[in-house]
């Protein structure tokens, strides 16, 4: 492990002690981190620990939901017994109604899906998948809405199906650095602390968020004869000493638990 006697940044504690252990001391506060892995590796319920923390210290806190419905990821973690009333959610569809276009520009005429999971009911639907989501949308939306509410901590989740979803977004790779580029350089300069899901890309290249995201946090899951063996490795992190090494986690029902 690491001192964290030396390191004087303002940290974010993400949840797990055990993770923050190998931080040294949590996420370095208003900078944007990935969180890689398969599907049901556990990158959305870390991503949800670290909402949850927030929480718990009086934070306002933003969900970006894009991969699952808010219901969904409600009942996915009922078996915890935590309460996400308090946790707001953002659709990453812009919808019909909300965005305005006049040559090319976008403007945003009405918002009304910043919901609290308090306002979830079993039967809300997703919007339509044959609408547009694009990276710039979702920019365009959080800069909205953090106008009026002070996020703290943001998670979207994930980027990857940003790009699955996206309809009509630019096919163009330096127009889609650029997009979020401005994204992520919104957030920072809001002072937010944001978690990025996304899986992995091709060995060998790189995505434009793996460049401009100040870390990465990778976590993988392998079957060894009938044992799920879950493991959690911190990439790379800029302008802090932290643990490199590959370390154990498992998923219990308190959550997270590092070995």
């Amino acid at each position: 492990m690491i001192p964290t006697s030396s390191l004087v940044q303002e940290r974010v504690p993400t949840g797990v002690p055990g993770l923050d252990r190998m931080l040294g001391g949590g996420l370095i506060a208003g900078r944007p981190y990935l969180v890689t892995g398969a599907t049901g590796s556990g990158k959305s319920l870390l991503s949800l620990t670290f909402l949850l923390e927030g929480i718990r210290r009086g934070e306002e806190v933003l969900l970006v939901a894009v991969d699952e419905p808010p219901n969904e990821i409600i009942e996915n973690v009922r078996s915890f017994g935590w309460d996400l009333s308090a946790v707001k959610t953002l659709e990453a569809n812009p919808g019909t109604r909300a965005i305005k276009r006049t040559a090319a520009v976008q403007e945003i005429r009405t918002m009304t899906d910043l919901k609290s999971m308090r306002e979830i009911t079993q039967d809300q639907k997703r919007t339509s998948d044959s609408e547009e989501i694009s990276i710039q949308s979702m920019y365009l939306k959080l800069r909205q809405q953090m106008t009026d509410v002070p996020f703290r901590r943001v998670v979207i989740d994930s980027i990857t199906s940003v790009r699955r979803f996206a309809v009509k977004s630019s096919t163009d790779p330096q127009a889609e650095r650029t997009e979020i580029q401005s994204l992520l350089r919104f957030l920072s300069e809001q002072n937010v602390t944001a978690l990025i899901t996304a899986t992995p890309s091709n060995p060998g290249l790189l995505t434009p968020e793996e460049i401009l995201t100040r870390g990465e946090i990778l976590l993988t899951r392998k079957w060894v004869g009938d044992r799920s063996v879950r493991q959690i490795k911190i990439v790379r992190m800029r302008g802090a000493a932290h643990d490199p090494e590959r370390r154990p986690f498992a998923i219990t029902p308190q959550g997270i638990v590092l070995g």
